[in-house]
């Protein structure tokens, strides 16, 4: 058997009867006594409120006859307190069975009204009624929680997975290395915003470089050290750009801007700046220190009309080779020169 199992067998449900006489008291406690119940006792109104608020019970047999505070005036501040104002009271007197007696039991808060001397089958039957209204009614409660828990679990779960899948998002369009955006985001978003650029007559333009003479880095100091460079290179392109730019590792050591609502000279003057803050930047590791420049392209969607994304791309790329053809170490905007073999 489960420790809840256990729990819910030996749970008892609390009963509270309230009369001025000891003898009484005994006497309703013997013909109700059973495994499964807490019979709590009182011999005041005093006593039964104070007990009511330590005890969560399922019934209140309550005598209507008792000095200072008679059973009508317990029952209505019973009734009078939202905390206990559920909980069902049956009467129990020895008083005249008046029917204004009764009706005023009633309109106390009573469920039922029960004379002196008791029937002890209809006592017990009315009791269990109480008894297991109140059993249904904390199964319900539990079974309420047990949702709760449930759905609580489950919101948490969906939290998580959420977060998960935003992880895993971005980490599937992320360079491992750099940080920066790869060539899979870059299919997804390129001919979104050419798109966009061109149906809303927006600026767009692109800035594509790469490392001058990287090879011999990696060939003199080794990969891991270019790698340091590369990731050096990759921080100085996140410090230069905007918060709406995507900047990519195109390949290698090569890198790509992509500049939404930006003009040609908006894009050459965040060339220029990249250009010169690799140059500035010193990349070492506690053994070898070097400064690496780079050579910049630059095009526009609207000033060079490409066909569609990819071809903006190919024109910055030229404009790069030619900035490597010229001389390295400067940014350079597309011409159709560019092209020519």
């Amino acid at each position: 058997m489960t420790e809840i199992a256990k729990k819910q067998k030996i749970r008892k449900q609390n009963i509270l009867i309230v009369d001025d006489m000891p003898k009484n008291i005994m006497s309703l406690e013997k013909l109700l006594r059973k495994p499964d119940l807490n019979i709590v006792k009182a011999t005041s109104g005093n006593d039964a409120l104070a007990l009511i608020l330590e005890y969560d019970f399922a019934l209140i047999l309550l005598d209507v006859q008792m000095p200072e505070m008679d059973g009508f005036e317990t029952a209505e501040l019973i009734r009078g307190n939202e905390e206990t104002k559920h909980i069902p009271i049956i009467f129990v007197t020895a008083i005249s069975k008046e029917q204004k007696y009764v009706f005023k039991g009633y309109d106390k808060g009573a469920v039922d009204y029960l004379f002196k001397p008791l029937d002890p089958d209809i006592l017990r039957s009315k009791v269990d009624v109480f008894l297991d209204m109140n059993k249904q009614k904390i199964q319900l409660e539990d079974t309420k929680n047990k949702l709760q828990r449930m759905v609580n679990e489950l919101e948490n779960t969906k939290k998580i997975i959420e977060k998960q899948n935003v992880l895993l998002k971005d980490t599937s369009i992320r360079d491992e290395l750099t940080g920066l955006y790869n060539r899979r985001y870059l299919a997804e978003i390129l001919e979104k915003e050419f798109s966009s650029a061109i149906r809303y007559k927006n600026e767009l333009s692109c800035i594509m470089f790469d490392l001058d003479h990287f090879k011999k880095i990696n060939d003199v100091y080794g990969h891991t050290f270019g790698d340091l460079v590369l990731r050096g290179i990759s921080g100085c392109l996140q410090q230069t750009t905007r918060i709406q730019d995507f900047s990519f590792r195109y390949g290698g050591e090569e890198f790509m801007v992509l500049l939404p609502n930006t003009s040609i000279e908006g894009a050459m003057i965040l060339a220029e700046k990249i250009r010169s803050t690799c140059e500035e930047k010193v990349h070492g590791d506690g053994i070898n220190t070097i400064v690496v420049t780079v050579s910049v392209g630059v095009a526009s969607a609207i000033l060079h009309q490409p066909s569609n994304g990819k071809e903006l791309i190919e024109f910055a790329d030229k404009a790069l080779y030619h900035a490597k053809a010229v001389g390295r170490n400067r940014a350079i905007i597309y011409n159709k020169r560019h092209s020519e073999k």
